[in-house]
């Protein structure tokens, strides 16, 4: 039993990891460090908003552009009469999110469509949030949002950020 030599990995007997495994590796983890300091990747986010408060999401979405912001939204806007044929179009384009942010305004909360989103959004397994349009307000949380027990942020790019990343 006591050989003398041999190459195991205590004591000299040579790398552990064959030179090409070894390139691999290192090519691997120099990838990995880049994407973690490199640009912020692409999100791909469901805004789920009552019309009247378009405006406000035209600034979230302006916003998003900004390179210090990190991230960009895809608009998945559901013009559509809220029927079968919407509702098909908005489970698709659900289905291509990550997650979704409920902008909070005056009405939201009693917006048919709205509630019909969140719902989708968690049966489809999505990251829900909800953001607040007015710090001055309490404009009331769709119920969906209550239920599953949502972060509601107040409109701040790097707490909405923070949530992002974290999903």
């Amino acid at each position: 039993m006591g050989a003398t030599g041999g190459g195991g990995g205590y004591g000299g007997g040579g790398p552990l990891i064959p030179s090409a495994s070894l390139k691999v590796f290192k090519t691997g983890l120099e990838e990995t460090k880049a994407a973690e300091t490199g640009p912020p990747r692409t999100r791909n986010v469901f805004i789920s908003f009552h019309v009247a408060d378009e405006a406000q999401v035209n600034l979230l979405r302006a916003q998003a552009k900004d390179s210090d912001f990190g991230m960009e939204f895809r608009d998945y806007s559901v013009k559509e009469p809220f029927d079968e044929a919407w509702k098909s179009n908005c489970r698709e384009q659900i289905g291509l999110t990550s997650m979704t942010i409920c902008m909070i305004g005056p009405d939201t909360a009693t917006r048919e469509a709205v509630n019909w989103e969140l719902e989708e959004s968690y049966r489809q397994g999505k990251k829900v949030i909800g953001v607040r349009i007015f710090r001055d307000r309490n404009d009331p949380i769709p119920p969906p949002l209550l239920e599953h027990g949502a972060p509601i942020l107040y409109w701040n790019r790097d707490e909405i950020r923070g949530h992002l990343d974290s999903g």
